[in-house]
């Protein structure tokens, strides 16, 4: 798979993107040509369940979905340890901004990072794959 030659293409003006496998893909990549945002968060106080706020694709909604549940990621290198961050990446990316001095594999980071909610998983469901 991944090197074949997709025979679907986006017809988007000078849209640079590669042709699509199948028709599925195309239309999923059409939403980033689009304004629209079907995709709402489903916590009812949330900025991002409001009409013109949602996501443009279902994974960015579900991805967003853990700043709802996640304990949260504390930062091991700053002091006070008071803001958490929703998800791993997040936290990465404060330790690149704030913290330069630091490494990716610094043992602290990685413990933090090491720590994952019950129930999440960093592989994706296979069809037919008991759920």
């Amino acid at each position: 798979m991944g090197s074949e030659a997709g025979t679907f293409k986006c017809t988007f003006k000078d849209c640079a993107a590669k042709p699509f496998q199948t028709q599925y893909l195309l239309n999923s990549h059409a939403n980033v040509h689009s304004s629209a945002r079907p995709h709402y968060c489903p916590v009812y106080e949330c900025p991002r369940s409001k009409p013109g706020q949602g996501f443009k694709r279902k994974n960015e909604m579900i991805r967003h979905g853990f700043v709802h549940e996640s304990p949260g990621y504390a930062c091991p290198f700053c002091p006070d340890r008071e803001h958490k961050y929703p998800r791993p990446d997040n936290l990465q990316r404060h330790v690149r901004a704030r913290h330069t001095d630091k490494d990716k594999n610094d043992p602290k980071l990685l413990e933090v990072l090491s720590q994952r909610r019950d129930g999440l998983s960093r592989g994706r469901r296979r069809r037919g794959a008991p759920q």
